[in-house]
């Protein structure tokens, strides 16, 4: 047999979620420096389709971990929002709303911060299979097999560790389509008044999920990243034409932009997965956790980055009290990403989706569009400003009601 590398902990992927839970161990025990391996399929710096837009809560992730973002980037700080019953402005006073970059940095930023804090990354290693016993965790890969006290499973919505612990479920897989569109900066709302766009219109037309468009730059160049989300794809995937709906949809929203070549597959686009999460699922088997879009990122929005960074820091907590003695320690991770403030603002997303993207949108869409004070607070509560989202339920609807009914300021 093959001789295994030995480590107190494996990680599957070298993306936020992954490269987040290694730095966060070794911020909290520099001891585990040298003790940490992450293994990545790929190399850095990776192409990775996404949106990249980091919402102000992981703004704060990466203040703790003492991570300065000097990548390319560009600050949002005005969006809005059309949906079927009229447009909702998700403006907050000038402050940022989100900060758009291209993951292929920044994941290698933190690659390079993690190689720094002592954590091993193998890349171009691929997955062959996981096993388990009562003493380690064990990963089999084309690079060698690599064996823990814990796995931690943060290799995407497509993740084979969750695959062979916790079996092959894909009724929680949604998909978007983007393309990038390069444009001049002095005529594109997005790059003059730094505005992102959110067009939910395509709900009536059987999407569950959104179309954007996001300034950002590709290789120095201005473009707008343009995607459309759909958290229920599968469910219509059988019949044929989801692809062509989608791709139709995305093109009925932004009108004014060279998209029409999509479908007829003149202009380039890419398509992925999103694990959103459900509350039935687990995140804990034996010695295996899993994190990031390998649990499941927020139903709503599709929205995966900061939900790595709170999954990593989660995981941190847990795997160290697990190395100290603390046999509940992993269960107990799982009970917090089910109860904590991570899976409750996780569950009130999926409330929102259900009902957001359901036969009623119409009618949730006009509430939401009743007071401009309740989406201020929306709105900070999904960004995570100042940890609102961590704020106790019953303390956020205070906050509300003197806000909306007798006209406190909102912060």
């Amino acid at each position: 047999m093959e001789a295994s590398r030995k480590f107190d902990v494996v990680i599957a992927g070298a993306g936020p979620a992954g490269l987040a839970t290694a730095l966060f161990l070794v911020k909290q025990r520099p001891s585990l420096a040298g003790r940490i391996v992450a293994i990545e399929k790929s190399a850095h710096p990776r192409f990775k389709v996404c949106a990249g837009g980091l919402i102000p809560k992981t703004m704060l992730a990466l203040e703790e971990l003492g991570i300065p973002l000097d990548v390319a980037s560009v600050e949002v700080i005005r969006g809005e929002a059309a949906t079927p019953v009229g447009d909702v402005d998700l403006t907050r006073g000038g402050d940022v709303l989100a900060t758009v970059i291209r993951r292929d940095q920044f994941d290698a930023r933190l690659a390079r911060a993690a190689i720094e804090a002592g954590v091993e990354i193998v890349q171009r290693a691929r997955i062959l299979d996981v096993a388990q016993d009562a003493d380690s965790a064990r990963v089999g890969t084309d690079c060698g097999i690599f064996e823990a006290q814990i796995l931690v499973g943060a290799d995407g919505s497509g993740s084979r560790v969750r695959r062979a612990v916790f079996g092959a479920r894909k009724e929680t897989i949604g998909r978007a389509l983007m393309t990038d569109v390069a444009v001049d900066p002095e005529r594109a709302p997005e790059f003059i008044e730094k505005r992102y766009r959110f067009d939910f219109r395509c709900v009536s037309g059987g999407i569950s999920g959104y179309s954007w468009s996001f300034p950002c730059m590709v290789a120095g160049s201005p473009h707008l990243n343009v995607g459309i989300y759909d958290q229920r794809s599968r469910e219509f995937a059988d019949k044929g034409g989801e692809q062509a709906r989608m791709l139709a949809e995305l093109v009925a929203a932004f009108p004014e932009l060279p998209l029409e070549g999509l479908r007829r597959h003149a202009t380039r686009w890419h398509s992925f997965p999103i694990r959103w999460f459900n509350a039935r699922d687990s995140y804990n088997r034996g010695r295996v956790i899993l994190a990031g879009d390998a649990a499941g990122v927020d139903p709503l929005m599709g929205e995966g980055i900061s939900c790595a960074f709170e999954h990593g820091k989660l995981a941190a907590n847990a795997i160290g009290k697990y190395l100290d003695g603390d046999a509940d320690a992993l269960r107990a991770y799982d009970r917090t990403l089910h109860n904590g403030a991570v899976g409750k603002k996780l569950g009130k997303l999926a409330f929102a989706a259900r009902h957001f993207y359901g036969p009623r949108h119409k009618l949730f869409f006009r509430i939401a569009r009743i007071s401009r004070r309740a989406q201020e607070i929306g709105v900070d509560w999904y960004n995570g400003a100042r940890h609102l989202d961590e704020v106790p339920t019953r303390h956020l609807i205070a906050r509300w009601a003197r806000a909306v009914l007798l006209g406190d300021p909102v912060r």
